[in-house]
């Protein structure tokens, strides 16, 4: 029954989301940030998404106050992901919570590995950036353009690169 009941849940999201992706302008953003929170976990105030955002398991998304998402952003929320307030994502964003290897197995066979990501107060996120799972951006920081972040940024940091590097730190 759970199965059935998970299964449902997801078609509904994918029915809910796909009814929201194109509204255009400003108040498709802010109109799919108000319909498809109600999905998320835990939802805070003055939400945006824009256009042709792809949010995964959306029951697993903790996102604050006046934080948003950019266009083309995949969010994959397998392993819960958490965003605090006044947190900007780019264009072309992809968090991934989840892993798995293919070198020497089948991938149906391949092991899953699956981890959270925290991303605190007043982070900006660049352009095409790419955050792997288990990753903690803490407050304050800037993600370049074109960043691959594959370890936990500290506070009041700047980084870029692939993978990134503290280029600055306040």
């Amino acid at each position: 029954m759970k199965k059935i009941i998970r299964i449902f849940f997801e078609e509904l999201w994918s029915f809910y989301q796909y009814i929201f992706l194109f509204i255009p302008g400003r108040f498709g953003h802010y109109t799919r940030g108000y319909f498809l929170s109600f999905f998320f976990k835990k939802r805070g105030k003055n939400i945006t998404i824009k256009e042709n955002v792809e949010i995964y398991h959306p029951e697993n998304l903790i996102i604050g106050n006046n934080s948003g998402f950019g266009r083309n952003n995949i969010i994959d929320c397998t392993g819960c992901i958490t965003i605090g307030n006044h947190v900007r994502l780019g264009p072309n964003v992809m968090i991934a919570t989840m892993n798995h290897a293919t070198i020497g197995n089948s991938y149906i066979d391949n092991k899953k590995t699956i981890k959270k990501v925290i991303i605190m107060d007043n982070v900006w996120i660049g352009h095409n950036v790419t955050i792997l799972p288990g990753v903690t951006i803490n407050s304050n920081c800037i993600i370049a353009a074109g960043s691959v972040v594959t370890k936990d940024v500290p506070p009041n940091s700047t980084v870029a690169g692939i993978p990134a590097k503290i280029i600055n730190k306040k």
